[in-house]
């Protein structure tokens, strides 16, 4: 996976291993992101919470906090984790010049549906608290 240059003898990244490192940091970026929404979301939540006077409501938001909790406190952290040190393996293994360690390709390809799904969920999470805010705005 890796390529010798002509008369250097140094390394460079294949283009397939150079786009999942770009993968890798966009994810990244991504989780900073959602860290500064969550934190949003949840200035928004307690400027409103008091508008929701049903048990009910009061339940919804009491969920939507805990998801925030979770997903800002535990989940999100994990993901950058993960991230980090699947980038650290790329790195010894081009610091090695391993060719073999194949099982970076296939924790990558896991990784990336992993962070995939967590969008997805994400998306849905903040459609449905924005729509639930909008009950009382």
């Amino acid at each position: 996976m890796i390529s010798p240059t002509s008369i250097t003898g140094s390394y460079i990244l294949q283009p397939s291993l150079l786009e999942k490192h770009r993968k890798t940091l966009s994810w990244l970026s991504a989780t900073l992101l959602w860290q500064r929404e969550f934190h949003f979301f949840q200035k928004l939540l307690d400027k409103n919470a008091s508008k929701f006077t049903e048990v009910e409501e009061k339940q919804k938001v009491d969920h939507f906090q805990n998801l925030i909790l979770y997903y800002n406190s535990e989940l999100i952290i994990e993901l950058q984790k993960k991230l980090r040190d699947h980038e650290n393996r790329l790195a010894d293994m081009l610091k090695t010049k391993d060719e073999l360690k194949t099982g970076y390709f296939k924790e990558h390809e896991a990784l990336m549906q992993e962070l995939e799904a967590f969008n997805s969920r994400f998306v849905e999470y903040k459609e449905e608290l924005f729509e639930f805010i909008e009950k009382v705005m």
